[in-house]
């Protein structure tokens, strides 16, 4: 099948949405969700506010679009990492470390993630995403347990074991509670799901 190239409207489209979510994460992570207006939005994105509703219907249409965009990048370098691995500990590190890395880099999303994400309307979503990434590590602990290097046994808990894990070391170095450079605080976690799935 022939692969056609994207017009140039799809490509100033994508550009612009792109744009509008990058100054939205910002104006959120300020401002929180329930605070911020479409007016602080487009103030940020530096167009008019009748521009913004052509891309977007309302906030929570940035939000939902937000997420659904982080979820896919987050993907694909969590992908990336584990696939230079060959081993559980170098695929276990290359999961946790994309982790540590996307997270550290979005902050105001980790943030919006960890209130707006909770509420109802959000939760579905929320939870789609962390399935995403439960599903990755189970692929993960099964093809080491196939390959021997530890037993079959219910991987389901360790995953999101692994992934409340993650999350809490995220958000104690945001909030300055640990002074771990993220490098050692992705070495320490390795450890400890190691030594809980190799037992």
């Amino acid at each position: 099948m022939r692969k056609t190239n994207p017009t140039r409207k799809k490509v100033l489209t994508d550009f612009r949405r792109a744009e509008i979510l990058a100054a939205a994460m910002v104006v959120f992570g300020k401002k929180g969700f329930d605070a911020t207006r479409m007016d602080d939005v487009a103030q940020q994105a530096r167009i008019a506010k009748g521009t913004l509703y052509l891309y977007f219907r309302s906030k929570r249409d940035i939000y939902t679009t937000a997420v659904q965009h982080a979820s896919a990048q987050l993907q694909a370098l969590t992908n990336e990492r584990t696939g230079q691995g060959h081993t559980l500990e170098e695929k276990l590190k290359g999961f946790i470390a994309a982790r540590v890395e996307f997270w550290g880099e979005n902050r105001g999303l980790h943030r919006m993630l960890l209130s707006i994400g909770r509420e109802a309307t959000h939760h579905k979503q929320t939870l789609l995403m962390q399935r995403a990434s439960v599903d990755i590590l189970l692929r993960i602990f099964t093809q080491a347990a196939e390959s021997g290097e530890i037993t079959q046994q219910p991987f389901e808990p360790a995953a999101w074991a692994t992934l409340d894990l993650i999350r809490g070391a995220n958000e104690r170095r945001f909030l300055g509670v640990t002074k771990n450079a993220p490098e050692a605080e992705v070495n320490i976690l390795v450890a400890f799901v190691l030594k809980t799935l190799q037992q």
